[in-house]
């Protein structure tokens, strides 16, 4: 038997999907999967059959210590956190290990808001002078499952309303990436160890806000409209809200302050290194929208 995978966030969407694949191209690859919870246990042993369940926290050395020390894994892939990464690097420190590390990050660390961009230029940083092989994808928004916080709920929004909130101008510039795409980026690179640094992965189309939800309104066959809302105005609400309602607020100031940013970015780096070929966003939410038809979860095609 092979030297075990260890990977985190296998019980997430993006996990699941990983799982998946790699079940179905290399079913005798052993893997652990640490996890906090016993939840989505049984549907991924459904998908790969050499799987070993560790209970634990990545958040806490604690958890990578032991699991670290007792199946000293030749490749670890952690899904979860890029905030955890010197977590990991200093327990693998500690035990003397340098396997290949294959590192979900974001193209966040970009942005002059996140509140967490700078741990993610720490966490980065730390990688570079990572003594072994590793190789980080920066995804843009992730899309495509039922369990994304993103252009799902956008989605169902939309259809029960007939409109979404636009804040400015609306001409601010994303480029999602569907998850599935992103998975066969993870299996590629966990199939070729030759793949190694950073790459930025994002969609295979640019849209402004507004182009997106005229897709949107497309997909659904009803009218989806734009409902604007002054920048300041949306600012000054929302730091109210949070003021009030602290996390429970439904949208925040960074929220509003992010989405006067451009968030599409190049992947062309990692089309030449690997073959990444990301599906249209066209393409990718016609998918999503049978799938919540199917569901139920959103009404039949032109039905208001």
């Amino acid at each position: 038997m092979k030297t075990p995978l260890l990977l985190t966030g296998g019980t997430g969407f993006m996990g699941q999907l990983l799982v998946q694949a790699l079940g179905r191209e290399v079913p005798e690859q052993a893997i652990v999967c640490v996890t906090r919870s016993a939840d989505g246990h049984e549907q991924l042993r459904a998908l790969h059959p050499q799987l070993t369940f560790v209970m634990g926290d990545t958040a806490i050395a604690s958890s990578w210590d032991a699991a670290l020390i007792q199946y000293q894994p030749e490749t670890v892939m952690h899904l979860v956190q890029l905030r955890q990464v010197p977590t990991l690097l200093a327990s693998l420190q500690r035990a003397q290990l340098t396997p290949r590390l294959i590192i979900i990050g974001t193209t966040g660390v970009y942005s002059r808001y996140n509140q967490y961009s700078q741990e993610y230029r720490e966490a980065e940083a730390g990688l570079q002078r990572y003594g072994g092989a590793y190789c980080l994808f920066r995804p843009t928004m992730i899309y495509g499952s039922p369990r994304d916080k993103n252009l799902h709920k956008l989605i169902r929004f939309c259809d029960r309303y007939g409109g979404f909130p636009v804040f400015g101008s609306g001409q601010s510039l994303l480029q999602p990436v569907h998850a599935g795409d992103l998975a066969q980026a993870l299996l590629t690179a966990y199939l070729n160890p030759d793949i190694t640094g950073g790459y930025d992965l994002s969609g295979g189309s640019v849209v402004s806000f507004l182009e997106l939800l005229a897709l949107v309104e497309k997909l659904l066959q009803k009218p989806v409209r734009p409902l604007k809302i002054p920048y300041n105005l949306g600012v000054w609400s929302a730091t109210l809200l949070e003021s009030v309602l602290g996390r429970r607020s439904p949208v925040r100031r960074e929220q509003i302050l992010r989405l006067q940013e451009d968030k599409a970015y190049s992947h062309d780096a990692a089309t030449a290194a690997f073959g990444y070929q990301p599906r249209s966003l066209e393409a990718g939410l016609t998918e999503e929208v049978e799938l919540l038809r199917a569901s139920g979860l959103i009404k039949p095609s032109g039905k208001t």
